[in-house]
């Protein structure tokens, strides 16, 4: 079967760094279809107009079209499957995400255009969809657990689907999503997920409901066998770890962190996890391997906001968390919340004082949002203060607990406090000493002390920062490339084309390096000897459009 596994963000989410790219999930339901001998493509159509996604779909005229859905894309993914059937009317159009698991019977009872909706986890599920219409164009879809659809003028939905449980099963989409159409796959393949699930249960939150709390997890070996390939195929060397709780299973963090160590896998990376989920100990596991941030949902400052909103933490336990974490030299990053009902100008100013108390280096401040799925709209509904067809008859991105006009006020306030602190938070030269004293070597100090020292104009401390990490590691592209981006910047061309040459081949696959060189030779003069520079970029990332323009400003000088 010919397959399409689509995405297309809203209009407003089309421009983000983060909304536009395509669900990690896609990769993982590409790659168990492609197993099972099926044709799959994953299409990101986020950037794309209407009139391109049309001719995408007459051209490819897939057999099933299966579309991810979020409650910010949920008008979008609702267009996609009537462009689905409009250009190709016995296309199968399924559906799947966290808005249309919660949110199934509406959709089905509003359009005929979506024959299936994928409840939860979908890999298993997709699969037995797709093998059924292999083999027939009219299949019983009783016997397909995790699925609901019309039957007649009723909603018939089989008994869900149990989670998986050898989650290693699951495929590496860094294999299978070069077949896409759309993909930046460099930014997209720096984001990886090792378990599904989330221990908490934050009323606000949905992710109970799609992945339940039973929290499963990726061996640290396949997570490092992951990294590795991506690393080798496509040349990336920086990570975010997207779990909702990365740190929940301590013990298998410290494995992880032992098996990069040993194996040289040399990356920066930075993960999300909850305060009361770390200790001292694993943080400097983290760093040692190449932990550079950590992101904790702080949410407030208030215990009592924090327990409205299920948090299940405590204001004391985010002080000690970011302590922890600022003595082992690991930068802070937070989310919080605020609209929320109830809140008073002293949970306001408890909230900035804790910012102030537990100084991060960067943080997100979001109003208090309406999510299908959670606790807190069932809440709502069940209270009457909302309708419970909200998201069907509000073409909104989002739904705020309380007004704009409320929230902003404590947006600002809470805004100020955290550009305020932000910007003297950054550590110091005495910070650095302590942490190599308190750590031990590790490349991210290094990396960390050479930048601020680059900031500060004192680029001699800063080489020597970059050329410790080469004779402590030699096999470590990152001391090679910060000590190219330094020599390169200050003119001192040969030591740069050294270092960057040498990060090429260590990583053959990093397309920044080559662009530095093509920059580099480019600057001098040379731009004949420049151009092989950007060609081998262009194979390694076609959708550099820098080293694009060179190459074509470089034709265009020699016409």
């Amino acid at each position: 079967m010919r397959v399409v596994l689509a995405y297309k963000a809203n209009r407003e989410g089309k421009d983000d760094p983060y909304t536009s790219l395509a669900p990690l999930g896609l990769g993982y339901l590409q790659g168990v279809l492609i197993s099972a001998g099926h044709h799959a493509v994953v299409a990101n159509f986020s950037r794309s107009g209407w009139p391109a996604i049309r001719s995408f779909l007459r051209e490819s005229a897939p057999d099933v079209v299966a579309i991810s859905q979020f409650t910010h894309n949920r008008f979008e993914s609702l267009r996609l499957a009537d462009e689905v059937k409009r250009q190709n009317p016995k296309s199968f159009v399924v559906m799947g995400g966290p808005h249309a698991t919660s949110r199934y019977r509406d959709i089905l009872a509003s359009t005929s255009n979506v024959d299936a909706i994928v409840l939860g986890e979908g890999e298993d599920t997709l699969r037995e969809v797709v093998d059924a219409l292999s083999k027939s164009s009219s299949p019983s879809m009783h016997d397909i657990r995790g699925l609901a659809f019309l039957e007649g003028r009723s909603v018939a939905v089989t008994p869900r689907r149990p989670p998986l449980t050898d989650m290693d099963l699951l495929p590496v989409p860094a294999i299978s999503l070069v077949q896409s159409w759309g993909l930046d796959l460099r930014r997209q393949l720096e984001f990886i997920t090792t378990s599904r699930g989330c221990p908490a249960a934050c009323r606000f939150c949905s992710s109970p409901n799609f992945w339940s709390r039973q929290v499963r997890f990726r061996s640290p070996k396949t997570i490092v066998e992951e990294i590795r390939y991506i690393r080798d195929r496509f040349g990336l060397i920086y990570f975010s770890f997207r779990d909702d709780t990365f740190t929940a299973d301590r013990k298998r963090v410290l494995e992880l962190c032992r098996l990069l160590l040993e194996e040289q896998i040399y990356i920066l990376w930075n993960c999300q996890s909850r305060v009361n989920h770390l200790d001292e100990e694993l943080l400097l596991a983290m760093k040692r391997a190449g932990c550079e941030c950590v992101q904790l949902g702080v949410e407030s400052g208030s215990h009592r906001l924090l327990e409205a909103l299920g948090k299940r933490i405590a204001p004391e336990q985010v002080r000690q968390a970011a302590s922890a974490i600022r003595r082992v030299g690991i930068n802070l990053s937070i989310y919080l919340i605020t609209g929320i009902p109830g809140e008073t100008r002293e949970d306001v100013l408890a909230t900035s004082k804790l910012i102030e108390e537990i100084r991060p280096q960067d943080g997100q401040i979001s109003p208090l949002v309406y999510y299908p799925g959670t606790a807190m709209f069932a809440e709502a509904v069940a209270a009457g203060t909302v309708p419970g067809d909200l998201f069907e008859k509000n073409s909104a991105a989002a739904f705020p607990v309380l007004p704009a006009e409320a929230t902003a006020p404590r947006m600002r306030t809470l805004l100020q406090a955290l550009e305020s602190v932000s910007s003297a938070s950054c550590f110091k030269a005495r910070e650095f000493r302590q942490q190599k004293r308190f750590v031990g070597y590790s490349h991210v100090t290094n990396l960390l002390a050479g930048e601020a020292y680059e900031g500060e104009g004192r680029e001699d401390l800063a080489e020597r920062e970059y050329l410790e990490i080469v004779r402590q590691q030699p096999a470590n592209p990152w001391g090679w490339l910060a000590l190219g981006d330094l020599c390169g910047g200050s003119g001192r061309v040969a030591e740069a084309r050294e270092a960057y040459t040498e990060v090429i081949r260590l990583v053959p696959a990093h397309a920044p390096a080559y662009r530095a060189l093509g920059d580099l030779i480019w600057l001098s003069g040379d731009r004949s000897d420049a151009k092989q520079y950007y060609r081998q970029v262009l194979q390694l990332d076609p959708l550099d459009e820098e080293a694009r323009q060179k190459l074509e400003n470089g034709r265009k000088a020699k016409k």
